[in-house]
């Protein structure tokens, strides 16, 4: 089957992990046997007027890769002027894909702006559109009065929608009242599993190893809550006898704020910045537990790479979280510092099988498996 791939949020030179998701999906289409040509649009914020690069190339995943980065300082309101990104995206299709590429079906990922533009270019080319939903912000972008109502009609209109959680099935059905539930079918995040994997660690009775990660950013709603961790930590080491050794993987303009709030809280932390995922994976399988305090999860990443390491998880009570974690692989915790500092220490407590962790996951979200999912959905339309 041909597969054009519409996405807005896709890996460049200058954010290299920038919808790295969305990528791994279309390396799992790729390995079930489809011929895959990704179409994408990114924006960069930029002090330049506007400044258009297109790029025309074959990816390490072997997938051509047609690549439209507009950098401008008015990116606000090019961000939300859909018609103008879907006329540069269509031109793009026509100039260098018409002649030698006919899709069988047009696939996007993220309902914005994406799925929006996806919807536009499917119905010009007549053929059927699947759109995969990765987004935290569904429901805060059902109450935008035009865009959304541009979203609702992507949605209905789509032959299949793949949301990565029930969760997030959930938060579209309810957002966007889709009347049709049976064209949901979940579909999860591709997880590395050959790099994050499971190794033996080394016990240290004498500190206590935490690791998490994130990009560390100030944000009007921020979905990550590092000062609720750094203040049970604080807390924490003064009622246990090991010391605690918390190392914070991500860069973001928070950084500094937060080695100031470690300092004043007597937190030994360690920033290490960005890791790609081979360093990630290593922290992983060295630390106790990976902690993750946050707001809402439309998947969780992170949680299972760590869940793939046999690293036991301690993380917050909510949306798809709920759906990784179990009394076998981790704790749940209300966002709270008395109920992190319980659910720390109550891990703490709990004698974890590293390797059955890790096994439970082995292959369930492995690229393959992923792929021949999505291909059975293909399969269903064709």
């Amino acid at each position: 089957m041909k597969i054009l791939f519409i996405s807005s949020w896709y890996p460049t030179l200058k954010n290299l992990n920038y919808g790295i998701f969305v990528k791994e999906h279309a390396s799992a289409i790729k390995s079930s046997g489809n011929e895959i040509v990704v179409l994408a649009i990114v924006l960069h914020r930029s002090n330049k007027l506007w400044s258009k690069k297109l790029s025309d190339s074959i990816d390490n995943n072997g997938i051509r890769t047609i690549l439209i980065e507009i950098s401008t300082c008015f990116y606000d309101y090019v961000y939300h002027a859909l018609p103008l990104q879907y006329i540069i995206l269509k031109c793009r299709y026509t100039n260098y894909l018409q002649k030698d590429f006919k899709p069988d079906i047009v696939h996007s990922n993220v309902i914005f702006p994406a799925g929006i533009l996806g919807y536009w270019l499917a119905k010009s080319l007549k053929k059927p559109h699947i759109i995969t939903e990765h987004w935290t912000r569904v429901r805060n972008f059902s109450h935008m009065p035009l865009l959304s109502r541009w979203g609702k009609k992507a949605y209905q209109n789509a032959v299949k929608i793949l949301p990565v959680s029930i969760f997030l099935h959930n938060e579209i059905l309810q957002s966007f009242k889709i009347s049709d539930s049976k064209k949901f079918t979940i579909i999860g995040n591709v997880i590395d599993s050959k790099t994050f994997c499971f190794k033996e660690k080394k016990t240290n009775n004498n500190q206590l190893k935490l690791c998490s990660i994130a990009t560390w950013s100030h944000l009007k709603h921020p979905a990550k809550q590092p000062e609720l961790l750094i203040s049970a930590v604080s807390e924490l080491q003064k009622e246990i006898k090991q010391t605690i050794q918390l190392t914070m993987i991500g860069g973001g303009s928070k950084v500094d704020e937060l080695k100031e709030l470690c300092r004043s809280k007597s937190v030994n932390a360690v920033f290490t910045g960005y890791l790609d995922k081979l360093e990630i994976a290593k922290y992983l399988q060295d630390a106790d537990f990976f902690v993750h305090p946050t707001n809402i999860e439309t998947f969780g990443v992170v949680v299972a790479e760590a869940l793939l390491t046999g690293t036991p998880v301690i993380c917050s009570n909510i949306s798809a979280l709920k759906e990784l974690i179990s009394d076998s692989n981790g704790i749940l915790c209300e966002n709270n510092i008395n109920d992190w500092i319980r659910g720390i220490k109550l891990a703490t407590e709990t004698k974890f099988d590293g390797k059955q962790i890790s096994l439970n996951l082995f292959k369930k979200f492995d690229c393959n498996n992923i792929g021949i999912e999505i291909n059975s959905v293909y399969n269903t339309l064709l």
